[in-house]
């Protein structure tokens, strides 16, 4: 093998090795550059060792460019198994591929693979499945997507142990979650949070998602416009629940699910204020009073808890009324300070009950009075003070619901 000291050369090639010589070298010295001052160096080092190729220049600093030709491509350790470091700021201009089966296939940080900023692990056997970032123009955002070979992808986001994932921590946009959500473990959003959904299930919190969940709210109705909005306050300052609508009024339901109760401060010790009229379509159990302070509007009976009966025949006659109230009109007669007594049949009082009776109109003025209760029935006994005026005196009763036990 022939020895080469030095060449001093000042064409191109200046220096050029192959089987046909300075055609088709296989390495090739254009050394033709006016005042030419670069160069490649190598060093060779024992084995195991490496070898070097760097650029030799009287210069401090210089480029070192290596290029295939036309549209070929270059190539770095494609027979190698070692990985390839690059240990400088690195800017590539073209498409980039890395081709690797190793967990840190990419790995890029102060100390490389070691605690790496960003690292791409395509070790998994068979991999087909990785993200897309697609930019945009200014304004126009930056897209994160899964790519793969299948039809439909999971994209899993991880901190690492108990660490937690913050979304929009810096921005002061809003967060858009555009399709079905399920999230599991506690969550806390800083801001406003707004979910878009039509959904019997649009939000579904619990031990097992929407399925028995805690909370459940359901905008699966078409054209869907009322909801609840809850307002909080100050520490003491309570909590305010109401409806919310694009319309004037709207109704709010409160439901327990088949033959449950609904309980008011089961476990608060305050009262239960309401503050306009109320419709109960059942019965009303309470057990402590039941009291109203205005000045005017009391305890009673609503339209369609009374009604009115006339007396036929004389005095003694009986009637028929099946009302909790309401006025008795007694047949035309004489007031007399004799009693006399008849029966009113009322299917809404019970053995137990009280009877209130007062006279509403007449002219003479009758001592009246209950004297007798029992299921289905009371009986009216009644005498004028003085006065004998023919007349049909009015006398309107209530029935108090009670009971002896």
């Amino acid at each position: 093998m022939a020895t080469i000291a030095n060449v001093t050369a000042t064409g191109n090639p200046g220096f050029a090795i192959g089987p046909n010589g300075s055609t088709n070298p296989t390495l090739q010295a254009d050394c033709s550059v006016a005042s030419a001052a670069t160069g490649i160096k190598i060093i060779g080092r024992a084995a195991a060792a490496g070898a070097d190729i760097i650029v030799a220049s009287s210069g401090t600093n210089e480029n070192l460019k290596i290029d295939a030709k036309g549209s070929g491509t270059v190539a770095i350790n494609t027979t190698g198994t070692g990985a390839i470091t690059l240990g400088a700021a690195t800017g590539v201009t073209g498409a980039l591929t890395g081709t690797s089966t190793s967990a840190s296939a990419l790995a890029i940080g102060a100390n490389g693979a070691t605690n790496p900023v960003l690292k791409v692990n395509a070790n998994t056997a068979s991999v087909a499945t990785g993200l897309h970032v697609t930019g945009a123009a200014a304004a126009g955002g930056l897209a994160l997507a899964v790519i793969s070979s299948g039809t439909n992808e999971a994209l899993t986001i991880d901190a690492k142990g108990s660490g937690t994932i913050t979304l929009g921590g810096t921005s002061t946009g809003a967060i858009a979650l555009s399709r079905a959500t399920t999230v599991t473990g506690n969550t806390g959003i800083t801001g406003t949070g707004t979910i878009t959904s039509a959904g019997a299930s649009a939000l579904a919190v619990g031990a097992n998602g929407s399925t028995n969940p805690v909370l459940q709210v359901d905008a699966a109705t078409a054209s869907v416009a009322t909801g609840v909005k809850v307002t909080g306050a100050a520490a003491a300052g309570g909590v305010a629940v109401a409806a919310i609508s694009s319309g004037t009024n709207e109704n709010l339901t409160l439901d327990a699910k088949g033959s449950g109760t609904i309980t008011l401060a089961g476990t608060s010790t305050g009262g239960i204020t309401l503050t306009r009229a109320v419709t109960a379509s059942s019965t009303i159990a309470g057990a402590n009073s039941i009291l109203s302070s205005h000045a005017t509007a009391g305890i009673g009976y609503a339209s369609g808890a009374g009604g009115t009966v006339t007396q036929t025949t004389s005095r003694t006659t009986g009637v028929t009324i099946n009302k909790a109230s309401g006025a008795i009109t007694l047949v035309s007669a004489a007031g007399s300070t004799t009693a006399f007594s008849f029966t009113v049949t009322n299917s809404a009082v019970a053995a137990t009950d009280t009877v209130v009776l007062s006279q509403k109109s007449g002219t003479d003025k009758y001592i009246a009075m209950v004297t007798a209760v029992g299921a289905g029935s009371f009986q009216i006994t009644a005498a004028t003070f003085s006065g004998t005026t023919t007349e049909q005196p009015v006398f309107n009763f209530a029935v108090i619901k009670a009971v002896a036990a």
